[in-house]
């Protein structure tokens, strides 16, 4: 399968998920705007820049609330950095930790393959 589908098979299955949440107002704006704003930072492998968009999602974290000491971007140069955050559990038998990985940069696509040739959430 090749990257794009899997691209697209995860986001229908997120917004079959969002669509099935009952989520406020509030919450579904604040989750396009994280989206919004990861879209629109260049990513590209050849010449993006992925420590951008992990630094954005590192503020987002401690302006939530995350202690300093639990988010950290890290990566081999200063452009292709990766966001390490920890939640930890609450109280005596919290629930055990898990790892979500995922990562921040694109491939560039084939122009004539593209619809739209720049990058925005509309």
């Amino acid at each position: 399968m090749s990257c794009l589908r899997s691209v697209v098979a995860l986001l229908l299955v997120f917004c079959s998920y969002l669509s099935a949440t009952r989520l406020d107002d509030a919450t579904r704006q604040l989750a396009r705007d994280i989206f919004q704003q990861l879209v629109e930072i260049n990513t590209t492998d050849s010449v993006g820049n992925t420590t951008i968009a992990a630094e954005a999602m590192a503020k987002r974290l401690l302006d939530a609330g995350f202690p300093a000491t639990d988010v950290s971007v890290v990566g081999p140069n200063g452009r292709k950095g990766n966001l390490v955050a920890r939640l930890r559990g609450r109280g005596v038998g919290a629930f055990k930790p898990i790892l979500i990985i995922g990562h921040l940069d694109v491939g560039r696509g084939s122009a004539q393959r593209l619809e739209h040739r720049s990058v925005q959430v509309r």
